[in-house]
C-alpha cells in the first residue's frame, strides 16, 4: 500500500466512540470487504486526521505520529474484514490505533533503557527545574510535562492522552480502552500523582490545573 496518510494536515477531531453503524458506514464496509480501493481511499480521507491526532497526542512527535498513521491504515486494510457486526468502525479504528501507540511506546522505552544501560529510564531530567513556575518559559514547562509523561506506564499514559488530549470524559476513556471505570479512575489518579511528584510540589504550572 502506498502512503495514503503520509501528510495529514492539522490535528483533526477525536474519533467517535462506539455506537450503532449508520447506512453509509455499512455501505463503506461492504465495499471495503469487496476489495474496493476507492472505498479504502475514502476511509483514509475520513479518518486519517483523527488517527494522526490520537497518535500525536500520545507521542507529541510528528514523525512518530506519521509512522503510527501509516501502520494503522495498513492494519485496517488487512483486518477490516474481521470487524464484527456489533463493532463501530470508528471505535475499532480508535482501539487499533491506541494499541499501536502502546506497542511503539514500549519499544521506544526498551530502546532508551538499552541505550542508557539501565533497567529503567534514569530520573535525571528534572534536576534543572528548581525555580518557581513563573520563572519558566511556557516551552520549558511543557517540556517538563512531556518528560514526566515519559515516566508513566503505558496504561497511565493512555488514560492521560485520551482525557487531556482527546478530550474524553473518564467513562468514555473506559469505553475506549475496554476497561472498567474504576480502573480508569485509579490509573488517572496515579498518573496525576506521578506527574505532580516529578514536577515538584509548589511549582504551579499546567499540571496543577488537570484535576
Amino acid at each position: 500500500m502506498s502512503g495514503p496518510a503520509a501528510n495529514p494536515s492539522g490535528t483533526g477531531e477525536a474519533l467517535p466512540l462506539a455506537g450503532e453503524r449508520d447506512a453509509a458506514e455499512n455501505a463503506l464496509l461492504e465495499r471495503l470487504a469487496a476489495g474496493d480501493r476507492v472505498a479504502f481511499a475514502e476511509l483514509v480521507e475520513r479518518y486519517q486526521k483523527s488517527v494522526f491526532a490520537l497518535a500525536y497526542g500520545f507521542f507529541r512527535d510528528r514523525d512518530d505520529a506519521l509512522e503510527i498513521v501509516q501502520e494503522a491504515f495498513m492494519r485496517i486494510y488487512d483486518k477490516v474484514g474481521a470487524l464484527r457486526p456489533e463493532q463501530s468502525l470508528p471505535g475499532w479504528i480508535r482501539r487499533l490505533t491506541h494499541n499501536l501507540c502502546v506497542d511503539r511506546y514500549r519499544r521506544l522505552a526498551r530502546r532508551r533503557r538499552r541505550e542508557c544501560g539501565l533497567e529503567e529510564v534514569p530520573e535525571r531530567h528534572f534536576a534543572v527545574l528548581d525555580g518557581p513556575a513563573q520563572e519558566w518559559g511556557r516551552s520549558r514547562r511543557q517540556e517538563a510535562i512531556e518528560q514526566a509523561l515519559d515516566r508513566l506506564s503505558p496504561r497511565q499514559r493512555s488514560v492521560f492522552v485520551l482525557k487531556y488530549r482527546q478530550g474524553l470524559k473518564l467513562p468514555q476513556v473506559a469505553q475506549a480502552l475496554s476497561v472498567s471505570l474504576g480502573t480508569v479512575k485509579s490509573l488517572h489518579h496515579r498518573a496525576l500523582r506521578r506527574i505532580r511528584r516529578e514536577l515538584a510540589p509548589g511549582t504551579g504550572g499546567e499540571h496543577e490545573r488537570m484535576s
